[in-house]
């Protein structure tokens, strides 16, 4: 059975914004005395949310975060990155034309992403990709985040799917662990930003090319 109700990852699937975040952290951690970081910085600390990647930017770079600061700290970095101009972050090859095909086929789609609200949208709207999805839920939809399953079962009930028709697209361990934890399969993209090397994730599939995701999803 084809499985017609697709779960995307954001950052490192659909998008690659590792230019932006870098920039933008970078400015941020300059603003509280520190150092900016490097492109190859900013993708080992993607993946988590943004308390994670705050968290792992001030580890980077000097003491680690207090959690009496981390509040403020938090929602001002959240503020700095939503209203960003996002100039640097882009599709990756083929992903808008491959969305359009698969809602021609007759496939539901949700982006189920670690990233909070206002620079999902943002994103998505800039980019012209928000048409493609039925469901798009962010870091603030729930109160728990992938890997836990809940994000993953939430996106395919709100498509009006269920739970055997579902498969997850992402390029991480993360979104590995999400999709094994809501019993769904997965697809990884190797030009992300996965911590992990693919051959220990084992993923039901693994592709180089966007494009190619259709054909994969035939043979799930």
């Amino acid at each position: 059975m084809v499985k017609k109700y697709v779960i995307f990852d954001l950052d490192g699937t659909l998008i690659d914004s590792v230019p932006d975040l870098c920039r933008e952290i970078s400015l941020f951690l300059n603003k509280h005395g520190r150092r900016a970081l490097t492109e190859s910085e900013t993708v080992s600390i993607i993946g988590n949310g943004a308390a994670m990647m705050l968290r792992g930017a001030y580890k980077l770079t000097g003491e680690a975060v207090g959690e009496s600061e981390m509040p403020s700290l938090l929602a001002a970095w959240v503020c700095q990155y939503a209203d960003a101009e996002m100039s640097l972050t882009r599709a990756f090859p083929r992903v808008p034309e491959t969305l359009e095909k698969l809602k021609a086929d007759g496939f539901k789609l949700a982006v189920c992403t670690n990233k909070p609200h206002e620079p999902t949208l943002a994103i998505l709207k800039k980019l012209d990709l928000e048409k493609y999805f039925d469901v798009v839920l962010d870091a603030d939809a729930l109160p728990v985040r992938k890997p836990r399953p809940e994000p993953l079962w939430e996106a395919v009930k709100r498509m009006g799917g269920t739970n055997d028709s579902a498969v997850m697209i992402g390029d991480s361990e993360a979104d590995a662990a999400a999709a094994r934890n809501a019993g769904f399969p997965v697809v990884l993209l190797t030009y992300g930003y996965s911590h992990v090397p693919f051959d220990e994730i084992k993923p039901d599939a693994l592709i180089d090319d966007f494009g190619d995701l259709p054909d994969v999803l035939k043979r799930l």
